[in-house]
């Protein structure tokens, strides 16, 4: 009976520090992420069954503002390099961020009368809508404004443009048929089953390069979770398998 008790103690001993060492981050990412991380994710989560990896999906720019502001962040995975690199210069990251993949940008449409497989869709004039991110708040939107502004149509489309508040909300607008094309990123759409659906690749010329970066926040600095995740990104072949299946280059250096 003695001896019951004493193994009794030591199953709930061992449930426990197994339990203690479980953790939970949050992370914000970039909504262009929502697919390709969600499968990145998962694949790490199998070795670790106990962790938990909160993740929400916004606009870069909303997340910068959310982890100055103080949210409690773990880890943060952007669009572009500026707001991480942001957050390092104002001593709201304790180490520089680093580049994990290079993204594409994409004119596309779910509207079977509206092809997207040229940009010269965009000079039809039957089409009245054209949903793009904000260029303020989302990368993706910043480079499809630089896009217009080198084809010199950004003038002329402007009284067209449906601005979604992040890159999720112009994908959105496309997908709903609240606008008849719109421009997203290429892992928002590469596997998208919906009708219909056709995109055309941007030229990488006509915007600067979408080399997106992730950074851990003072808040996750002492977080063993968040730099397992962050190396599993950074080097493991399966996350750069998931990349490359999503369209996404590595980062230029």
């Amino acid at each position: 009976m003695k001896m019951k008790k004493i193994l009794s103690i030591c199953a709930l001993s061992a449930f426990m520090c197994v339990n203690a060492m479980a953790e939970q981050i949050n992370v914000l990412a970039a909504a262009s992420l929502k697919y390709v991380l969600e499968d990145i994710k998962s694949e790490f989560l199998k070795t670790h069954k106990k962790d938990k990896i909160e993740v929400s999906y916004i606009s870069s720019g909303k997340a910068y503002a959310q982890i100055q502001n103080g949210s409690p962040t773990h880890l943060f995975i952007a669009a572009d390099m500026s707001y991480p690199q942001k957050l390092y210069d104002e001593k709201l990251a304790p180490s520089q961020p680093s580049n994990y993949a290079k993204g594409k940008l994409v004119l596309f449409s779910a509207n079977a009368d509206f092809k997207a497989d040229s940009i010269e869709i965009l000079k039809n004039d039957k089409i009245k809508h054209i949903a793009i991110p904000n260029p303020k708040l989302a990368p993706y939107g910043r480079a499809a404004e630089e896009f217009l502004k080198s084809q010199k149509l950004e003038k002329k489309l402007k009284s067209k443009l449906s601005v979604g508040d992040s890159i999720g909300q112009a994908t959105s607008y496309v997908l709903q048929g609240a606008s008849e094309i719109g421009f997203s990123a290429l892992s928002m759409v590469i596997k998208d089953k919906t009708p219909h659906l056709t995109y055309t690749l941007i030229d990488e010329s006509t915007y600067k390069p979408i080399n997106q970066a992730l950074i851990i926040p003072n808040h996750g600095k002492d977080s063993k979770l968040a730099k397992e995740f962050v190396e599993y990104i950074l080097t493991s072949k399966v996350a750069e398998k998931i990349f490359q299946e999503y369209g996404y280059d590595k980062a230029d250096k």
